[in-house]
């Protein structure tokens, strides 16, 4: 969950940056709109919103911290899987920043490795967002009891590969990675199987996912129930165990199982190939499981399984298609149904700008603005920036470059904005929104 709630933060001062009162999208648009100075006007907005969004300085404690908002002032905190996709973007422009925002990630967790969802690290979430967030207590607390995405390792790898400057950094935080995800598989794999379960929709970074309704109900994010959600696991202290044990709503969610076995496998890479093959065999162990479990051979799907019955959740959203990201971990006839029958289609995934978060066949397709429901339909960058690369994978780079082309329009109209209309492009949410700084990665090769 992200709140406008925030303390005192040093703000870098930039003449381009849109919090100086200059507008990216008409910058962008005056600097060029094709080709060569189109791409340059794009890397230089994106590069000034990741500077007018960084916060640097030293909690109370005397903790140093150097981060990305991802859009202030509506969010104004640290979230992990926006840090990652900020430090993937900022390698480009300054890869010592890239290094400084994982490794402020990594500070903020706990020595048995668990790594919170939101760090407040300037000042705690405030007193009437606090009851809403997923902390230990209803206020004073400087970071939640849930999880995010585990894309800690794999943005690890990522920016490691771009830092050969710092040719320590690859491996100078190979324990508490690996710590980080044997917590995962402890707390958050209660059945073994390979799949990570997630006990609050907030967990997977889609809060108000149509795939959760079904799930969780009246509990969901943006119902009046969501806070009772909350208190019960904070009477049960945040035990996972306890929490699935006791309550049906809960998720084995393949979009957090996905980014799991990403992170274990880019583990095993930065561990030398895995020398005793610990991290590679856990990532090969999930994508089966995603096959074995998930995959629903009528639709051509991965679902979530809801509850203790593990019961298919059939809601499709681009989560449903995240396996792709697994490569060669996941059979290539799947990989093409995936793309070919989804990510193609005209009717379902195939919009005219971006990748829809909810097929746009889908009831609960509702693409326009809503300031609690942001997940239903509208575009994302991080979406594209992980599904484009493997759409052209799968030889359809035609596609590919047409999707990133006309993310690209909409930045240069629109800015660098939270999501977009899949139907038109147009900007939506939060402007100067971080991670859509990543199309960078979808015109730069490498």
């Amino acid at each position: 969950m992200r709140s406008g709630e925030g303390g005192r933060a040093r703000v870098e001062s930039d003449p381009c940056a849109p919090a100086a009162g200059r507008d990216v999208a008409s910058s962008c648009a005056s600097r060029g709109g094709t080709g060569e100075a189109r791409d340059a006007a794009i890397l230089a907005a994106a590069h000034a919103t990741l500077k007018a969004n960084w916060r640097e300085g030293r909690r109370r404690t005397g903790e140093h911290y150097a981060f990305t908002c991802p859009g202030p002032p509506r969010y104004r905190h640290l979230w992990h899987w926006d840090s990652c996709f900020h430090a993937i973007a900022w390698r480009h422009f300054d890869p010592a920043r890239a290094r400084a925002e994982l490794r402020t990630v990594l500070r903020a967790g706990r020595s048995d490795g668990f790594l919170p969802h939101t760090v407040f690290w300037d000042s705690p979430a405030r007193w009437r967002r606090a009851p809403l967030y997923a902390t230990r207590r209803v206020r004073g607390d400087w970071m939640t009891a849930t999880i995010g995405p585990p894309l800690l390792p794999f943005a690890w790898e990522i920016v490691a590969a771009a830092s050969p400057d710092d040719p320590g950094f690859a491996t100078e935080a190979l324990a508490p990675l690996a710590r980080h995800l044997d917590w995962l598989e402890h707390h958050r794999d209660p059945d073994g199987d390979g799949l990570l379960t997630i006990i609050a929709p907030d967990e997977s970074g889609l809060d108000d996912s149509p795939k959760y309704d079904p799930v969780f109900g009246r509990l969901s994010h943006d119902r009046a129930g969501y806070f009772w959600l909350m208190e019960r696991s904070r009477r049960l202290g945040w035990d996972s165990h306890a929490i699935i044990a006791r309550h049906r709503e809960h998720v084995e969610d393949v979009w957090v199982s996905v980014a799991y076995a990403m992170s274990c496998a880019a583990l095993g890479r930065l561990r030398g190939e895995d020398p005793d093959g610990r991290y590679t065999t856990r990532a090969a162990r999930t994508a089966a499981a995603l096959v074995d479990r998930c995959w629903d051979e009528r639709r051509g799907l991965f679902l979530d399984l809801a509850g203790p019955g593990e019961r298919p959740v059939p809601v499709s959203t681009w989560t449903a298609l995240t396996p792709l990201c697994l490569g060669e971990l996941i059979p290539a006839a799947l990989r093409t149904r995936l793309v070919e029958e989804h990510l193609l289609h005209p009717r379902r995934y195939a919009a005219p700008v971006g990748i829809p978060s909810v097929a746009m066949d889908e009831p609960a397709f509702r693409p326009g603005f809503d300031r609690w429901r942001a997940w239903r339909g509208p575009s994302w960058m991080n979406t594209a920036w992980l599904l484009v690369p493997h759409i052209a994978a799968a030889g359809h780079e035609a596609a590919a470059r047409r999707i990133a082309d006309r993310l690209a329009a909409a930045v240069l109209r629109e800015g660098f904005r939270e999501y977009y209309d899949p139907r038109h492009g147009g900007g939506l949410g939060v402007r100067g929104f971080g991670w859509s700084t990543l199309v960078t990665d979808l015109l730069l090769p490498g």
